[in-house]
């Protein structure tokens, strides 16, 4: 079970907890969870979960992990975790 936190960037010690991991990879995997550091305009960060074909927080990202075009302009620093 995931301890909720106020920002999506905080999820991490949470995903680890539940026994998720990172990894390091340009492959991802149905499942994996990707959070995404906070930006000037979006500080509280984003997360996504791999649906096999996209990424899809909120909503499906058509354009990869990064959420819109504030993201993909700041490249922000960003993790991917598993669940083995």
């Amino acid at each position: 079970m995931l301890t909720r936190t106020r920002s999506a960037k905080d999820y991490g010690t949470s995903l680890t907890h539940a026994g998720f991991r990172t990894i390091s990879t340009t492959h991802p995997q149905k499942g994996d969870v990707i959070v995404i550091e906070g930006i000037h305009l979006h500080p509280h960060g984003h997360m996504a979960m791999y649906d096999g074909q996209y990424w899809i927080s909120d909503f499906k990202q058509w354009h990869g992990f990064y959420p819109g075009p504030d993201y993909r302009s700041a490249r922000p620093n960003f993790k991917v975790y598993r669940h083995d």
